[in-house]
């Protein structure tokens, strides 16, 4: 399936001229124009990203879920993508739930952190990202201070977990 028609495909069926103006749009958006006749094979990981990101956009939705879309790219390609998708954000205005396990990219990409605890997963605290937008870069002291609490609430509950862990299997213990 081509760019143009896998970011159609979920209005395949009301597609209309008006409608393939808008896909054309958010293909343009995510920086595919000149790319629509090319198939995936054809297209780098970030490309093919650009078009899942089309394709969401193109049904407009209220909420757009983003599951790890960046956890099979490198660290540059990771990077560039985040700027994209942030670029993409302004212009789109929808509300993105981004869900990473990379906590700088989601103090980057986000205006609040939902960290969660371990089984039953449960909120166990949320960080209001108090950063200007767009971000200017990652270093900034009040950057890494979101990153440092983030980091000591997920330690603290991966220790609760291994311990509770060890507790509730002592016979797996004694054996290892």
């Amino acid at each position: 399936m081509v760019v143009f028609l896998g970011a159609v495909f979920p209005i395949l069926g009301r597609l209309t001229p008006e409608t393939a103006d808008r896909v054309r749009a958010f293909v343009e958006m995510v920086g595919l124009q000149g790319f629509e006749g090319y198939y995936p094979h054809e297209l780098s990981g970030a490309m093919q990203q650009r078009v899942n990101l089309a394709r969401a956009l193109t049904v407009d939705p209220q909420i757009l879920l983003m599951d790890e879309p960046f956890a099979a790219l490198d660290a540059q390609t990771r990077g560039v993508m985040q700027q994209e998708l942030l670029t993409i954000w302004q212009q789109a205005r929808r509300t993105v739930l981004f869900i990473t396990h990379q906590i700088n990219e989601a103090i980057y990409l986000a205006d609040r952190v939902v960290i969660f605890s371990a089984r039953p997963s449960r909120v166990k605290e949320v960080l209001r990202v108090d950063l200007p937008r767009p971000l200017a870069l990652k270093r900034q002291p009040r950057f890494l201070e979101l990153e440092d609490a983030a980091w000591k609430v997920i330690e603290e509950e991966v220790r609760t977990s291994m311990r509770a862990d060890r507790v509730a299997r002592p016979h797996d213990q004694e054996q290892a």
